[in-house]
């Protein structure tokens, strides 16, 4: 009603622009010209239109400012003018494809920048030619791309150069042979190499892991699609796992990481209903060599600093890298190739899974994984497998020992069940389920042992009896007392729990007390997912984000 009787105020963008002498500088600075660009107000769109102010824009968005600038020329006009090109204005576009020179200074910037990229300005880069290329692909992209792919704004690019290149590719709309040209796999494989910086390794990582992923993946806050087949394809060729192999296992501790997390994603792939055997025989046998190497890390880790928390001293800690290893047989298992499943028993995979298992008595997600390979080997029909687990891996004798540790450690006050109580429960009622069905009549000579029936008798009866009757919820005002932190199987461990620790990952230094309500520091118990198991101890869901501020 006021603006129909006159009494509209006047913005001062609009103040400015009704005026006959103003600069881009001054427009720039007006706090409404972004939103005033996306309602198409056409005095400033004809305005921005102009060939000398388009010139001006991207100069802002590629050249470094003066080093005696001030604010305004560091952030401000750097930081609208990439909001004004992502805007797609249809007359500033005109203008600036109108001028090639101007053109080619943009979708130069990355050969012309120095490595690594201000993180800063390649963010403004990013966000104008995302809108750019979708009017026109540059070829020649993609290969700068990569040789900044130490910057996350150029990975985070590239990946959506690549999404959208194999979709429109997909339909048909246009032949992008040229991208394929650039054997973008065997490039991102030589990313992985043990001389170049573990930044680029790591972003190299995760464009890779895109390819094969199933779903888009969260990695700093973005979300990168998964990638089209054709570079999965190109990945699962056995050159291409051999190369990764080899800059995995011969390389250093960062390249082993950061291989490893491919490798696992790909085996992984491997496992999905879509693969046939002859599509995933490649992986199999190049894996397969590697066996040793593999079963060896698991041995022998990259060396990692103690953790020193409530528990105790944690010397060292379980490591990411083992963990993968561990991911990795998970899918080789789920495969049921018997020549992967003959050469992980010759190497003695299974007794050092054990080890780890027994060593590292609150890592959930380790306590998980193993229980998920000890379910495949028993649901297998590799029976030399199945009866490693009894000798080799001294799976019964074990578990009997565990249960012994745990009724001494629990007579201390305060303290509850061992973390890994629930699994071997898990375990041990899938172990006596697999001894009734058929083909598994062998398995009476191991589970017949006098001291393996005590502990049915004594143990996990009396305590799959109690679990049925909490089930049932005939359990009820159950006072708070050791007992009955044995019959619940979720009781807590001794303190709050850092996903950080045992992955031996640190939040940046200025984010790390964020991290904690209290005064509870870091502890060793933690995982980073698979925290929905119902048997793990401690109450796990709550304990695990109840020490945690999820901003």
């Amino acid at each position: 009603m006021f603006w129909r009787l006159g009494f509209a105020q006047t913005s001062p963008l609009e103040q400015l622009l009704e005026s006959e002498d103003f600069t881009l500088q001054q427009v720039l600075e007006e706090n409404e010209v972004i939103q005033e660009c996306k309602q198409l107000n056409k005095k400033l769109i004809d305005f921005l239109a102009a060939p000398e102010q388009v010139k001006a824009l991207i100069d802002y968005v590629v050249d470094e400012p003066p080093e005696d600038g001030g604010d305004k020329e560091k952030f401000i006009y750097p930081y609208k003018a990439s909001e004004v090109l992502s805007s797609d204005l249809n007359a500033v576009y005109d203008t600036l494809f109108a001028n090639e020179e101007v053109v080619n200074k943009f979708f130069t910037f990355l050969s012309s920048a120095e490595s690594p990229l201000n993180p800063i300005r390649a963010g403004y880069f990013t966000k104008v030619v995302s809108t750019l290329l979708s009017r026109r692909p540059d070829k020649g992209l993609v290969p700068q791309l990569l040789l900044h792919i130490s910057t996350y704004s150029a990975l985070e690019l590239l990946l959506k150069v690549v999404s959208e290149v194999e979709e429109a590719a997909s339909l048909q709309e246009a032949d992008f042979g040229w991208l394929y040209d650039i054997d973008l796999v065997s490039v991102l494989l030589g990313k992985l190499d043990k001389s170049l910086d573990s930044e680029v390794q790591a972003n190299a990582s995760v464009a890779l892991v895109g390819f094969v992923s199933q779903s888009p993946m969260q990695w700093e806050g973005s979300a990168i699609a998964s990638m089209p087949s054709r570079f999965v394809n190109d990945l699962m060729k056995a050159e291409s796992v051999s190369v990764l192999l080899q800059h995995t296992l011969s390389g250093t501790d960062s390249s082993l990481e950061h291989g490893l997390t491919v490798l696992s994603a790909l085996v992984k792939h491997c496992t999905g209903e879509a693969r046939t055997a002859a599509e995933v025989a490649p992986v199999m046998g190049e894996v397969r060599g590697r066996m040793g190497d593999l079963v060896n890390v698991l041995r022998n880790p990259p060396k990692l600093d103690s953790v020193v928390n409530q528990a105790g001293p944690l010397d060292p800690p379980l490591g990411s890298s083992r963990i993968k290893v561990l991911e990795v047989f998970e899918g080789l298992l789920k495969m049921k190739n018997r020549e992967c499943e003959d050469k992980m028993r010759e190497m003695g995979a299974m007794p050092v899974v054990m080890d780890l298992f027994f060593k590292y008595e609150w890592h959930t997600f380790l306590h998980n994984l193993v229980q998920r390979l000890i379910e495949d080997m028993l649901q297998g029909g590799n029976e030399d497998l199945k009866r490693s687990l009894f000798t080799d891996g001294e799976l019964l004798d074990r578990i009997i020992s565990a249960h012994a540790r745990n009724d001494e450690w629990v007579k201390e006050p305060k303290r509850s069940r061992l973390g890994y109580m629930g699994q071997l429960r898990n375990i041990a009622n899938t172990i006596m389920a697999h001894s009734k069905q058929d083909g598994n009549e062998w398995m009476s000579e191991y589970i017949s042992q006098p001291a393996w029936g005590h502990f049915l008798e004594s143990e996990l009866d009396p305590t799959n009896e109690r679990y049925e009757k909490l089930q049932l919820g005939s359990v009820h005002n159950r006072p708070n007392t050791h007992q009955q932190e044995e019959d619940d199987d979720f009781t807590s461990p001794p303190a709050t729990i850092n996903p950080y620790d045992h992955f031996n990952f640190r939040a940046p230094d200025d984010d790390q007390e964020d991290l904690f309500d209290g005064d509870e520091g870091p502890d060793e118990y933690g995982d980073e997912k698979d925290y929905d198991d119902d048997e793990g101890e401690g109450g796990l869901l709550g304990t695990l984000m109840g020490g945690l501020k999820v901003d």
